[in-house]
């Protein structure tokens, strides 16, 4: 079993991985808050992966990275615990990654899906995930999931066409026997409105579609 009383730097790549953010989360809130040094250590990688993926840029991702630390550092008091732990982070650090984006881009309105043009981007993938990734995955997937049944039946019909079963859009549109417009229509309609239903969740509020009140 890991020494959990080792500086966290001491610490080998798999003990760092077993160990329990839970437990983290909790003796940080109860005062303890050198620990966070240790959830940081864990999750770092990730959230600078993840970062780097919208921003493209090393020195910027470095700074994010930063913030959305010293924002999870400050917040963290206050978390419910209503959701995994790094989905929690994961939002915060979206979130950052839009406002940079926003301020380069003065004159543009970044989406919601921009920064998840794919639904597999928003699961955060990866070839190995850990156990405990793969309960984040499933969470997240949950939600985009109920997110997509939302939608009306003809937008959900070729969102799911486009995204699940990966078609192109002349292939969608031969399939349902519509133009190629139309089928477009269907996803920018989809995306939007997807867009509007999973805000809450970049934001850290309750989804009231989801019975989250």
């Amino acid at each position: 079993m890991p020494d959990t009383k080792r500086q966290p730097y001491l610490l080998s790549a798999d003990e760092i991985d077993l160990i329990d953010e839970h437990d983290l989360v909790t003796r940080f809130q109860n005062g303890d808050t050198a620990v966070f040094n240790t959830l940081v250590l864990k999750y770092q990688t990730r959230i600078a992966n993840l970062i780097y993926r919208h921003i493209k840029d090393t020195e910027t991702t470095k700074d994010l990275c930063q913030d959305v630390f010293l924002k999870a550092y400050k917040a963290l008091p206050k978390f419910k615990r209503e959701s995994a732990f790094y989905s929690w982070l994961y939002r915060i650090a979206i979130n950052c990654c839009i406002d940079y984006l926003r301020q380069q881009n003065r004159n543009k309105t970044i989406t919601f899906d921009e920064l998840t043009a794919k639904p597999e981007e928003l699961l955060l993938i990866s070839k190995y995930p850990s156990p405990s990734h793969r309960v984040e995955m499933e969470e997240l997937g949950d939600i985009i999931n109920k997110a997509v049944q939302q939608l009306p039946e003809k937008q959900q019909h070729v969102f799911k066409l486009r995204y699940d079963q990966k078609l192109k859009i002349k292939e969608i549109a031969d399939l349902i026997n519509r133009s190629e417009g139309t089928v477009k229509t269907h996803l920018h309609h989809a995306h939007r409105r997807l867009r509007e239903l999973l805000q809450p969740y970049l934001d850290n509020r309750p989804l009231e579609w989801n019975g989250e009140t």
